[in-house]
């Protein structure tokens, strides 16, 4: 099963149209086949299986106590369901092999290699590796336009909505009114200093994903509707720089 939902991903991500505006990205549709969809539903992690992301360390204080996270390693201490824990410990297994980590690098080479220019660096050079985790936003959670870090290679997000009600929670695509304004990665910009250019729907099913380059300004609009709940299966391709 976890096999076979792989390979359909990698098809659909392979012959997926490239957008090329304001940067690289695709927005696939029923990228999981539907038998293994209704199954991440079926294991879909009570609230107390996450942890606030501000209180893992790996965020600033300051960051948005509306996102809460579960890694892998920290699946087993949960007090999640075992037949949910064993599916979930599979689907990480599954899709962080090298080969689907690799497909990521042929999808989104061209902007990788303008990326690795800047660092006097080409493929040769990489040292990747990558993180799989799920995600849970609240109502009160926004994030201003940002490019993410620079040790960012790709974003996968898959979207893990139930239903089609919350389409407006999707990742917003961004560019900055000063047109020439670029940033290499790490601090979130005020939204009135950019112009919306679109919002890939928070629809059930459905994957975004691309590059981290210094216009890769994307967030997530302010949320007030009261039951604004956005559940993401993340997947970050990641590398090291000289000197770190």
């Amino acid at each position: 099963m976890f096999s076979a939902a792989k390979l359909q991903v990698m098809y659909k991500v392979m012959n997926a149209p490239l957008r090329l505006w304001p940067f690289p990205h695709i927005c696939v549709p029923d990228i999981f086949p539907q038998d293994f969809y209704a199954e991440i539903q079926r294991h879909r992690l009570a609230d107390d299986c996450f942890t606030r992301l501000v209180d893992t360390g790996r965020v600033g204080k300051d960051y948005s106590g509306a996102r809460a996270c579960l890694f892998p390693q920290t699946l087993d201490a949960t007090p999640a369901p075992e037949d949910s824990k064993a599916f979930w410990r599979s689907l990480f297994k599954t899709f962080r092999d090298s080969e689907f980590s690799a497909m990521w690098a042929h999808v989104f080479r061209a902007a990788m290699t303008e990326k690795l220019a800047d660092h006097k660096m080409g493929f040769g050079d990489l040292r990747l590796y990558n993180e799989m985790f799920l995600m849970r936003d609240t109502t009160t959670y926004s994030l201003g336009p940002h490019t993410d870090s620079p040790r960012k290679m790709v974003s996968v997000l898959f979207y893990l909505p139930s239903d089609d009600r919350r389409a407006a929670l999707g990742t917003s695509a961004y560019i900055p009114k000063d047109r020439g304004f670029t940033c290499l990665g790490g601090p979130h910009h005020p939204f009135e200093n950019f112009d919306l250019v679109a919002t890939m729907p928070y629809l059930p099913n459905t994957l975004v994903a691309f590059p981290q380059t210094k216009r890769s300004f994307h967030g997530v609009e302010p949320v007030t509707q009261p039951d604004a709940l956005r559940d993401l299966l993340l997947f970050d391709l990641k590398t090291g720089f000289p000197g770190e």
